[in-house]
């Protein structure tokens, strides 16, 4: 048995693409790593590590599509992904789930990190190398678990590295056992962090760990405890906003950026340009892929009032209706009169960008800008980074959890006020919790467009199958690129099913253990 085990460990390290850091070791192939080296050298452990991270799912690793597209935020150019085809018509089975690959791949990293907890006092080093590598690993613990319990709810909490003598059809635990059992793997993480080394945003850190227990307790109901979470974040981080909205998300070592997942040349790169860069007959073209819909676009306010568009005194014109706008707008979305790669824009009908129904042309007369390199020819790798916890976020999640609370609105309206203040916008003003419901709601999809919260957050909600949610909308402007009336026309109407508040576990999964229940309605 314990050489089954070793080959185990040992076949963990040979998987070659790791989120190698510059100190990663190079194995040799003929060579034997014994268990003993494994958990006691720290260099070994680190490497153990990478590929664990390596592991952790992004917005780049999907491939053809963002799940914003699979949101009232935008629709994919391409007609069969899985955003039009599954997750849009409501057409998600135990069989053809987007998501049943995350089952199998965070319990195959969470056996890896079970195994790793077990023998981590094993290690030689300093206590702050040591301490580093011990957080880290009940970081990425708590982190897979927060993964499936936002798909699929309640889960099996397996802790300790299964024999083949063991009972391996383990029942599921609650959705309130499993949230207690990553909360207290984040607790223990930030304890170890208190006393470690420093490492990169690519890698677990006390701030990653408390914003996690701030995001998930937010997601899971718990809003005073969130709050407590993200404000511990927010009080104690060395962390600040970018003055630079736009940068974030295309270079490495933004200020904010508490975990991300990195890329670079040549070895170690995605296809994100290519896929969302539009379609067109200039000497730019891509493959069309994120199209952000109208419905997103409305939610921009003007720079000037902080009214939206369609807000009396706004002062919205619809003659020029994409000027003075959130200036997070103009970082985000392309737009009929963008220039972009030295490229002025032409999404209006019989424009070399022009809307379509067909083909992978924009289906709603937006492309997203925000995340895609402009320097970087799109027919190339691309490098940029995804980010999966920024300070942005826990601001926003801090504010949220005191409004559902409803305690400290003024502190959940100064919340607010540090995310716009860095976009140029101007402050709201403390209101009821319901009026500042709908603004932090409308905050988190504006500064958090196509990082893929607005999938999850139209869940959490409860708000996914409402009639504004399914409607979509493209904008309606002609050939010479001046809006039709209101500038709106329905692109499509979608389906929703009230079982795609959670996602089912992967049909194989309970074929194989009989102890397993599938969610509802599957």
């Amino acid at each position: 048995m314990k050489n089954i085990k070793l080959l185990f460990y040992i076949g963990s390290f040979v998987i070659l693409q790791f989120s190698c850091t510059s100190d990663s070791i190079d194995f040799d192939p003929q060579g034997a790593i014994s268990s003993d080296v494994v958990f006691t050298d720290p260099a070994f452990a680190e490497t153990f590590l990478n590929a664990v991270y390596n592991g952790v799912p992004h917005g780049w690793s999907r491939g053809w599509y963002m799940l914003d597209a699979a949101s009232d935020d935008a629709e994919n150019a391409y007609t069969w992904p899985a955003s039009n085809t599954i997750f849009n018509p409501a057409n998600i089975t135990t069989g053809n789930s987007p998501f049943n690959g995350l089952w199998s791949n965070a319990y195959f990293q969470i056996r890896r990190l079970n195994g790793f907890i077990q023998n981590y006092d094993q290690l030689e080093g300093t206590d702050e190398v040591k301490n580093r590598l011990k957080g880290e690993a009940h970081f990425l613990r708590g982190y897979y678990y927060t993964l499936l319990l936002r798909t699929y709810g309640g889960v099996p909490i397996i802790t300790v590295p299964q024999e083949l003598t063991d009972d391996l059809l383990v029942s599921r635990n609650s959705a309130e056992e499993t949230l207690d059992f990553i909360v207290s793997e984040y607790d223990t993480s930030a304890g170890f962090f208190e006393n470690a080394e420093t490492a990169s945003s690519t890698r677990g850190s006390w701030d990653a760990a408390m914003a996690m227990k701030g995001r998930v307790l937010l997601y899971e109901g718990r809003y005073s405890e969130s709050a407590v979470a993200s404000k511990q974040v927010l009080d104690n981080t060395s962390r600040d906003l970018d003055s630079d909205y736009q940068s974030v998300f295309v270079n490495n070592g933004a200020s904010e950026v508490i975990f991300d997942t990195q890329f670079s040349d040549p070895d170690k790169g995605h296809w994100g340009n290519l896929f969302n860069t539009p379609k067109s007959n200039s000497s730019v073209s891509g493959w069309g892929g994120t199209c952000p819909t109208q419905n997103l676009v409305d939610q921009y306010e003007m720079k000037d009032t902080g009214l939206l568009p369609a807000e009396a005194g706004s002062g919205y014109d619809p003659n020029n209706p994409y000027d003075g706008r959130d200036p997070r707008f103009e970082a985000s979305i392309l737009y009929e009169g963008s220039v972009w790669k030295g490229v002025t824009w032409e999404f209006r009908p019989g424009g070399h960008a022009g809307i379509q129904t067909s083909g992978d042309w924009t289906r709603t007369g937006y492309a997203m800008k925000k995340m895609i390199q402009e320097d970087r020819n799109h027919g190339e790798q691309s490098t940029q980074h995804w980010i999966h916890v920024r300070l942005a976020e826990v601001y926003l999640n801090y504010a949220e959890a005191l409004i559902e609370s409803g305690t400290s609105l003024d502190l959940a309206v100064d919340a607010i006020n540090a995310v716009r203040e860095r976009a140029d916008m101007p402050p709201i003003v403390v209101g009821s919790q319901s009026e500042l419901r709908t603004r932090v709601r409308r905050e988190r999809r504006v500064e958090l467009a196509f990082e893929e919260h607005r999938f999850w957050d139209i869940r959490r909600w409860g708000i996914a199958g409402d009639s504004e949610v399914l409607t979509i909308y493209r904008v309606d402007m002609d050939a010479n690129g001046a809006l039709i009336d209101d500038g709106k026309d329905v692109w499509e109407t979608r389906n929703w099913d009230n079982a795609n508040f959670k996602f089912p576990i992967p049909q194989g999964e309970i074929d194989k253990n009989p102890n397993l229940t599938q969610n509802s309605g599957y």
